[in-house]
């Protein structure tokens, strides 16, 4: 499985067929799902032969190691953000009324926002904790939370925008949909830190945690903040394994998740399925206000099925905007664990059809975060929180200063050095 994760990254590296994202999955024969797997191309037209440039027609066959797979070309536009404000998807009618309320004890699946991006809302994906100090930590993506999640060594130093997550203090909301800062009774913690984004190399992870408040968790043996919003299944969420995700695929699981736009879905209710693993693609972020691509690697694509008989179509999309951040929960027999974070979807047309998230294994490396029990952990005394400066741009996700580490957190003309 690995030689064909580094040859997709390789093929996406390269990008020689204009490709709107390359991943693994079932090659489909008129419109039906094989038992086949494949190399999948998505383009963003599906053109004849004989107006393709040699470079750009795709092999129907790649060779992996010793191994020859074959290739299929779906049509998709290029993966976006889910970036919405607070007016979208509010219909009366809509599934996703609970989980736009404000709600206590919190729980996974509701709308946040925070000081920095107050104009716009996505979800709390679930709650976990960080490995370092064993404190529970809101989880979203960067994008939901942090203004300018860039490197700092690839912004402008000198014409460009400073922005930074401490000044003014970013606070995270719920719920998200006011618009403007909120009551101070929606404040629910304060972010910490994120994973940055970079344009020089591939990215992994679109993730931010936040401090929570205690007084805003629910209590018991097993904590009912636990759950998801809308969902009744009360257990804990442990993270799935690597190995579980790469199985992905063959073990097909159904798929669970509560988003602050479409509200929970999961089921023969509203189904929604793996679709293809090691994903990879380019999108856009705002640096300092512009939007700039960047390119993603091994991420998990999941759909709402269209070909299966044995489920009900009742819901429309996998994910719209809004639910940036939500959870992606697999079943395995009976019991449900995290595999991924969304972040990103793919249009065709004007219908989303493929949705996307970072796998929980890199999310939970590349953030220090494990799974919560629901059991009694520590909380972030915000009191703690100290800043520090470095001079100039870093690439340095993380520096230690006097044997404390410190997180990346922006751009600054304030001075407080180490």
């Amino acid at each position: 499985m690995n030689n064909i994760k580094l040859k997709i990254q390789e093929l996406a590296k390269e990008n020689n067929f204009n490709a709107s994202s390359i991943s693994y999955g079932y090659k489909f024969v008129d419109q039906v799902q094989t038992n086949e797997l494949c190399i999948i191309f998505s383009v963003s037209k599906k053109k004849p032969i004989s107006e393709l440039l040699d470079s750009e027609i795709i092999p129907s066959s790649i060779t992996v190691e010793d191994k020859v797979l074959k290739t299929d070309v779906f049509e998709t536009d290029m993966p976006e953000l889910l970036v919405c404000n607070g007016a979208c998807g509010q219909s009366a009618g809509a599934n996703s009324i609970p989980n736009r309320t404000f709600t206590r004890p919190l729980v996974g699946g509701l709308s946040v926002t925070s000081t920095n991006l107050v104009t716009t809302v996505g979800t709390l994906s679930f709650i976990g904790v960080d490995k370092n100090t064993q404190a529970l930590v809101g989880v979203s993506n960067n994008h939901v939370l942090i203004q300018d999640a860039f490197y700092t060594s690839e912004r402008n130093l000198t014409n460009g925008v400073y922005q930074n997550e401490y000044s003014p203090i970013d606070n995270v909301y719920q719920n998200g949909e006011t618009g403007t800062i909120p009551p101070s009774n929606y404040t629910i913690g304060r972010t910490l830190r994120y994973v940055p984004i970079q344009q020089a190399t591939s990215n992994k992870v679109d993730c931010a945690i936040f401090s929570i408040n205690q007084s805003d968790i629910g209590t018991g043996t097993i904590s009912s903040s636990v759950m998801q919003a809308g969902d009744p299944y009360t257990a804990a969420l442990p993270f799935a394994t690597t190995a579980e995700i790469n199985n992905l695929l063959v073990s097909n699981p159904m798929l669970y998740s509560s988003g602050r736009t479409t509200g929970p879905k999961g089921g023969s209710g509203c189904p929604l399925r793996i679709f293809s693993l090691f994903t990879a693609f380019s999108l856009n972020y705002r640096k300092q206000f512009v939007y700039t691509t960047v390119s993603f690697i091994d991420q998990i694509t999941f759909v709402k099925p269209e070909n299966d008989p044995s489920l009900s179509a009742l819901c429309n999309n996998p994910i719209i905007p809004g639910d940036s951040g939500s959870a992606l929960i697999a079943d395995f027999g009976g019991v449900r664990k995290i595999i991924g974070l969304v972040f990103a979807a793919s249009y065709v047309g004007v219908n989303i059809v493929y949705a996307h998230a970072n796998r929980i294994d890199n999310v939970s490396s590349e953030m220090s975060i494990e799974a919560w029990d629901g059991t009694n952990k520590n909380f972030v005394d915000l009191s703690s929180i100290e800043y520090i400066t470095t001079v100039g741009g870093s690439s340095n996700k993380n520096i230690v200063c006097d044997e404390r580490q410190f997180s990346q957190v922006g751009l600054t003309t304030v001075l407080n050095p180490c």
